[in-house]
């Protein structure tokens, strides 16, 4: 399995913005310089994010993106699911097939679709803080 490009940056510029207080939102700009993020590009994916029902926007001056959802609340799956489309090994033709390759592909399917759906933001977040904590042992 491949995640496109906009797909990682779509995952990046979420767990960007949940980083920040979701009282403040975090503007394009600050974005695409912090996650080295194309701006016309960025606006894209931040479209499509704000379309979806996980981000919301303010505009004007001092106006940027937010989550919409707590960060627990947002599992990987849905950004890929918005920006790449659902996961499908073998395509969306489910004919043709041999039986066997229709089962094999069906549980990979499933297995990354429950592995995403249950990994959220909030995940990646507290293994952030986790690999930022250190450890002294006597």
């Amino acid at each position: 399995m491949k995640i496109s490009k906009k797909a990682q940056y779509a995952m990046r510029a979420v767990l960007a913005i949940a980083r920040h207080p979701r009282t403040s939102p975090v503007q394009i700009g600050d974005l695409s310089r912090l996650e080295q993020i194309p701006v016309k590009f960025l606006e894209q994916i931040l479209l499509s994010l704000k379309k979806g029902g996980l981000l919301r926007s303010k505009r004007g001056a001092g106006g940027g993106y937010f989550l919409d959802k707590a960060a627990g609340d947002i599992p990987l799956l849905d950004i890929l699911d918005l920006i790449d489309g659902p996961f499908q090994p073998l395509g969306n033709e489910p004919q043709g097939h041999p039986p066997g390759l229709e089962q094999c592909f069906g549980d990979l399917r499933d297995l990354v679709n429950t592995h995403l759906g249950n990994f959220s933001i909030q995940d990646l977040l507290d293994l952030e803080r986790s690999d930022d904590i250190l450890a002294f042992e006597i």
